[in-house]
């Protein structure tokens, strides 16, 4: 049993799932500075009691909409 807001390691490794996924997704890899803002997000939801896969993509959504690429430039680029 685990106290609430913290994760075993088989939790961590399904959280550590769903930010690899979510950010590859975004086009957010390797350094991207919103990683590691996603990553803290994701924490605070856990710790706050949202353990539901689909629930912290859906929040992370909210978030990450400032960091995803926008698409192309008006010159196409």
């Amino acid at each position: 049993m685990t106290i609430r807001g913290t994760a075993d390691e088989v939790q961590l490794a399904a959280l550590t799932k769903i930010l690899d996924d979510y950010c590859e997704q975004a086009g957010m890899e390797g350094s991207h500075p919103a990683r590691q803002h996603l990553a803290r997000r994701l924490i605070a939801l856990f710790s706050g009691g949202i353990d539901s896969p689909d629930d912290i993509r859906m929040a992370l959504d909210g978030i990450a909409k400032d960091w995803k690429p926008t698409g192309t430039n008006s010159h196409g680029l």
